[in-house]
């Protein structure tokens, strides 16, 4: 921890010693242009940038971010005269030859306006921010078929006396944490784990925001790691969505031998549900509690833990079925008339099998959907295949999930992310969109 705040440390002060605290003039940024951007180019980026303000251009970087392998741009600037300590920063793409903004956005800074930070690497661009003293995040978009979108977030931060790193990846919908103390108390605690957003069933979350989980990782095949051949063998992908009553789930899943499971004491492929359903406002809060001065792994539920098992039928004559519900605390009336609302559907097809699967809310003692407001809730989720491939060897099963699971410690399941306003999760944008709805409503949509 205190190696990577050293490093952002290193890389903030020597830029410092290639730019003046002054920044650089727009005329002195355009020779630099010239390297990478023909005259026509150059002038069309200052076109698209404050006309009637004087700013000072305080960090940039060239290179590729949306997979064409022609150089994008991204700067900084800060306008004179503006007493606030915010720099605006502008991402510009090369769509056929010109250079289009996709992206301007204001960013805070605390002491110079160096400390927003611009790096293309990867087919990712990179903003580095200071939030505060030993406070640092990274934001990396990309760029493809008219969307600019949030591919990773990292933050590092130091706080009573624990380091804490936190990445979230938006295009494999992974997420890790890790925290250690600082002081002569030693705890090092790290957590992996895959996470399911769900969005409300009444919107259409676009491409560029992230949607479907795919879990096809050995890291998270608790059980028969030997027997796994790879995600040919057991793997599966998943989405979500709500309505106020209940939770949907879609899930594809990819088997080289189905085998159906004939009888309740029979070996074959089944399916669980697990869930910590109690709401948080964030993972870190989910995964871990504050004991004093101390931060420790949520390893026991503040509510109930419950899970759902489905035998998947046969494909034929047996449909599917909920084989057993289990919960860590007493199911009252209403959440045993709850089961009979279950939904299941299970199929095949192109070579793959796909289950549907609906859940109320009134089996988690819920009226409706608990939300309250546009903010997210992180709940406690996993998604278990059990893949048996031969039914004479029933000590060779795989289960496959979203986190290194264990059944009754809520720190570590994965994570199902209920989401009513897609801005305050992730970011996406389509350049074309303004231009299509104008477009449709000269049509009269």
């Amino acid at each position: 921890m205190k190696k990577l705040l050293l490093s952002l440390s290193l890389l903030f002060f020597s830029n410092l010693l290639l730019f003046s605290q002054s920044g650089m003039t727009v005329s002195e940024f355009k020779v630099k242009l010239e390297r990478y951007f023909n005259e026509e180019m150059i002038e069309d980026i200052f076109k698209k940038v404050p006309q009637s303000t004087r700013f000072t251009i305080w960090g940039w970087d060239v290179g590729d971010y949306s997979g064409d392998n022609n150089p994008d741009l991204a700067f900084s600037i800060k306008i004179l005269g503006d007493g606030r300590k915010i720099t605006y920063v502008y991402l510009f793409i090369d769509i056929d030859g010109y250079l289009e903004l996709v992206y301007v956005e204001p960013f805070e800074y605390v002491e110079l306006p160096l400390e927003i930070g611009i790096s293309i690497r990867d087919n990712k661009c990179s903003i580095t921010q200071k939030k505060k003293k030993d406070f640092w995040t990274i934001k990396s978009y990309s760029f493809e078929n008219g969307v600019i979108y949030l591919v990773e977030e990292y933050d590092s931060q130091i706080f009573s006396g624990y380091g804490l790193e936190k990445k979230v990846n938006y295009k494999t919908n992974e997420c890790s944490f890790k925290i250690e103390s600082l002081s002569n108390y030693k705890m090092n605690y790290q957590s992996n784990f895959l996470f399911v957003p769900s969005y409300s069933r009444s919107k259409y979350a676009f491409k560029g925001y992230p949607i479907v989980t795919n879990v096809d990782k050995v890291d998270f095949v608790v059980k028969g790691s030997y027997y796994w051949k790879g995600e040919n063998d057991a793997s599966f992908q998943i989405k979500s969505s709500y309505d106020q009553s209940f939770l949907y789930f879609t899930i594809n899943i990819v088997d080289d031998n189905f085998v159906p499971k004939d009888c309740e004491k029979c070996v074959g492929d089944k399916f669980v549900l697990w869930f910590d359903f109690q709401p948080f406002q964030n993972s870190l809060r989910r995964l871990f509690k504050q004991s004093g001065n101390q931060f420790l792994p949520r390893n026991k539920p503040d509510g109930g833990i419950f899970s759902i098992d489905i035998n998947l039928g046969n494909l034929t004559d047996r449909q599917p079925y909920i084989e057993a519900v289990n919960s860590t605390e007493p199911l009252d009336n209403l959440q045993l008339k709850a089961v009979e609302k279950i939904k299941i559907f299970f199929t095949s097809q192109d070579g793959d099998y796909i289950l549907k699967i609906r859940v109320p809310f009134s089996f988690f003692g819920y009226e409706g959907i608990p939300l309250d407001g546009d903010d997210p809730i992180f709940l406690g989720f996993n998604a278990v295949f059990i893949d048996v491939d031969n039914e004479f060897r029933p000590n060779e099963v795989t289960c496959i999930t979203n986190s290194p699971f264990e059944e009754n410690n809520p720190s570590s399941f994965g994570e199902l992310i209920l989401i009513p306003d897609f801005h305050r999760f992730s970011y996406a944008k389509n350049i074309y969109l303004d231009n299509l709805l104008r477009i449709l409503e000269e049509f009269g949509f």
